[in-house]
């Protein structure tokens, strides 16, 4: 790991960190207020949590290039990440990046010119597509954003909306660290409208299908930084951390080990993945033509 490579990007994440509000009660206008001066201040890109190196074998057994094709693929919350470039080098071709910070959009859409995809400023608990407009949709921390302001109502609303843009049988890959992820996603879709059928017959109720839940390695600036913070005091900021090199050097050494220690496992837990999803994939076939159903890993 070089800390060289890390010093620009982990530094402004930091200072970011030590400038935010505590947003408990205040409505999504706050947030998207923060998110701006957060975007418009940050040069280059940053990944929370993960990059596509660390995700791509989860892309490639569950929906790789060659199924996807001209579906759609919708990358929610898309921020200053590289996933979106990085999806399209890995083949992945028609694809829709949206996010609520106009300051986030307007980098991006010049950063990547050259790449024939989309950028949209556009929020993600109210999206403007059509209905059934995506094979796949990613989330990459917008989630826990939302659930960590407190703000379930509008967490809520964004699973609602990656539901109905996402096609029938579609796929929604979801990267995140809240531990109350899936009671959300089913509790969200309890208040989905369900039209009735026109024979009078039963409708199927909405439910998402879980193929896989995973621990996916982290990216070598996510596991810094948590690193770092689980060495700071209760009262300390990370922003301190970066100004002390003997605890900055520390960390990195533990941050490498870690990562060595998450591919070991994350390649063992492909190989079981893959084995399982061989095994399962007739009884699958049929579920994917449920019309009220689409595919959560």
């Amino acid at each position: 790991m070089n800390l060289d490579e890390l010093a620009g990007p982990l530094t402004k994440y930091a200072r970011a960190q030590g400038s935010r509000c505590d947003q408990g009660d205040q409505a999504s206008k706050m947030q998207k207020l923060q998110y701006d001066t957060r975007f418009k201040d940050a040069d280059g890109l940053f990944d929370w949590y993960a990059t596509y190196e660390e995700l791509s074998d989860a892309f490639e057994l569950f929906c790789p290039p060659s199924t996807v094709r001209d579906q759609g693929l919708l990358v929610v919350g898309c921020g200053n990440s590289s996933l979106s470039s990085d999806l399209y080098s890995a083949g992945y071709g028609d694809i829709t990046n949206i996010d609520v910070s106009s300051p986030a959009i307007e980098k991006m859409q010049q950063q990547f010119a050259a790449l024939p995809m989309r950028w949209l400023v556009m929020d993600a608990t109210s999206m403007t597509f059509k209905s059934d407009s995506f094979g796949v949709s990613v989330d990459k921390g917008t989630l826990d954003a939302m659930m960590s302001s407190h703000a379930d109502d509008l967490a809520g609303a964004l699973c609602r909306e990656v539901w109905r843009v996402l096609q029938p049988g579609g796929i929604f890959i979801l990267v995140s660290h809240s531990g109350k992820r899936m009671p959300l996603l089913r509790s969200a879709l309890s208040s989905f409208p369900v039209p009735a059928a026109s024979d009078g017959s039963d409708v199927p109720v909405p439910a998402w299908r879980c193929l896989e839940l995973r621990r996916c390695r982290l990216s070598p600036q996510a596991t810094l930084i948590n690193v770092l913070r689980s060495k700071l005091p209760p009262a300390g900021k990370l922003v301190d951390a970066f100004r002390d090199p003997e605890l900055l050097q520390q960390a990195s050494a533990e941050a490498k080990a870690a990562l060595k220690r998450m591919a070991f496992i994350d390649a063992f837990r492909l190989f079981k993945a893959r084995k399982r999803a061989q095994a399962g994939l007739q009884d699958d076939v049929e579920a994917d033509e449920d019309p009220q159903e689409r595919s959560l890993c």
